[in-house]
């Protein structure tokens, strides 16, 4: 691609902070004294390039330095190192940048476009941002009497307002409520229908999927796949839930990625410690993962429609009469989707010798969910009345994918219909 396409050239960037024991050490090196610091890597020699028209998603989880880099991409921070080129105008969308509870909403509109270097265009965007955060009367209220809804209309209307040339857009997929988060994805499908250069970080894989054309993914600081959207949001997806690194697209060489997950080649899941809700001395789930019997392979996503088997692994420290093993998968919203126990399949009890390794295994057909990602929540009970031994919430995402045909093509929801019939009945 020519290099005259370039809307955004990142080369080498490195960004360190000093991190002092005080204020006063702060100061005291300003005035040119010697201070002990620490230094902070945010970013470490990033590199890539954004051509214009193109949608990008960065991903990454907290801390990575996702939001580091969008900062020096518009000039809001100075890299320690290395150069980004911007060509055109360009708007950070960071929710609530520049805003003052004590100041109206319009009030709030001029210094926040006064934080981006934007002051000169406030007052003819005032109308539109009024308009598109539907605040009415409230536009002259202060800040602080909005519920965190309103400010983030307020604050969403107020950062896509004017028409960069590259819209830098941080985590805006969590505005407000449902029916206005869908207004914004469709104002950034308006800006991405007018070519224009958009960089969008979040936390929402399918999102990166569904709307980005190209993707990278940063962790601690490093640059580790860059491309298309689709095999960098799938290699991102794979190490957030089982610690798997893509060693063949690691773009910087050496580079020492920690996880917190000791995970095996066959894709087990090691249960999340901070995600252990109900403990026990007497068993420890192990791993688990989902299980493809026909190919005898784990599993990184499911299929709608398929049978698969999910398997929990579980160490006894002592002697124990097991009652049941529960699975709960929830969707985006926390509904639950999928809640199954041992107990609907006519198991038993079961007795466990202690220091035993033992494999719980569920067999059953995914139902016709709507493609996403959902998260998994597992546990077991002993005894006579279940009394819960131990459970993990939330702890990891299985993205579910179902195959589309003519008539699940353009269906939306919760669930999808795969078959049925359709028919008129005339001159009843």
């Amino acid at each position: 691609m020519k290099i005259d396409n370039l809307a955004i050239d990142i080369r080498d960037v490195s960004k360190k902070y000093k991190i002092y024991s005080s204020p006063k050490d702060r100061l005291k090196e300003a005035f040119g004294l010697n201070v002990k610091f620490k230094e902070f890597q945010a970013l470490n020699s990033v590199s890539f390039e954004i051509h214009k028209g193109e949608f990008w998603g960065i991903l990454g989880k907290n801390g990575s330095g996702k939001s580091t880099l969008l900062k020096i991409i518009a000039g809001q921070l100075s890299a320690t190192s290395g150069e980004i080129n911007c060509v055109g105008n360009v708007a950070l969308l960071q929710l609530g940048l520049g805003f003052d509870p004590e100041l109206t909403g319009k009030e709030n509109i001029k210094y926040s476009r006064m934080a981006q270097n934007l002051v000169s265009d406030h007052e003819q965007i005032t109308d539109f941002v009024t308009d598109f955060s539907e605040l009415g009367d409230f536009i002259d209220y202060p800040v602080k009497t909005y519920s965190s809804g309103m400010y983030s209309r307020l604050a969403f209307a107020t950062a896509i307002a004017g028409n960069p040339d590259i819209l830098i857009a941080d985590e805006v997929l969590s505005v407000g409520d449902i029916s206005f988060t869908q207004k914004c994805l469709a104002k950034m499908r308006e800006f991405k229908n007018a070519g224009k250069t958009i960089v969008l970080v979040t936390h929402d894989i399918n999102a990166v999927k569904t709307f980005c054309d190209k993707a990278a993914w940063i962790n601690s600081g490093h640059l580790i796949s860059s491309g298309d959207a689709k095999t960098v949001s799938e290699d991102f997806r794979s190490y957030m839930m089982h610690g798997t690194m893509p060693s063949t697209r690691i773009q910087k060489k050496g580079s020492q990625i920690q996880n917190n997950r000791d995970i095996n080649e066959e894709l087990w899941t090691i249960p999340n410690e901070n995600r252990h809700t109900v403990k026990s001395t007497k068993i420890e789930i192990t791993k688990y993962r989902f299980y493809d019997v026909e190919n005898e392979s784990s599993l990184s996503e499911l299929c709608a429609g398929k049978w698969v088997e999910f398997q929990i692994e579980f160490r006894t420290k002592e002697f124990i009469e097991m009652h049941s093993f529960g699975v709960t998968i929830h969707n985006r919203q926390g509904m639950i989707a999928i809640h199954i126990n041992s107990e609907f399949f006519n198991q038993t009890k079961e007795k466990f010798e202690s220091q035993s390794l033992n494999i719980a295994k569920f067999k059953f057909e995914i139902p016709f969910l709507a493609s996403d990602d959902y998260s998994i929540t597992l546990g077991c009970s002993e005894g006579n009345d279940g009394h819960l031994l131990e459970k993990y919430d939330y702890d990891s995402t299985i993205y579910i994918n179902h195959k589309k045909n003519h008539i699940t093509e353009n269906q939306g929801g919760y669930v999808l219909i795969p078959q049925g019939d359709f028919e008129y009945v005339k001159n009843v």
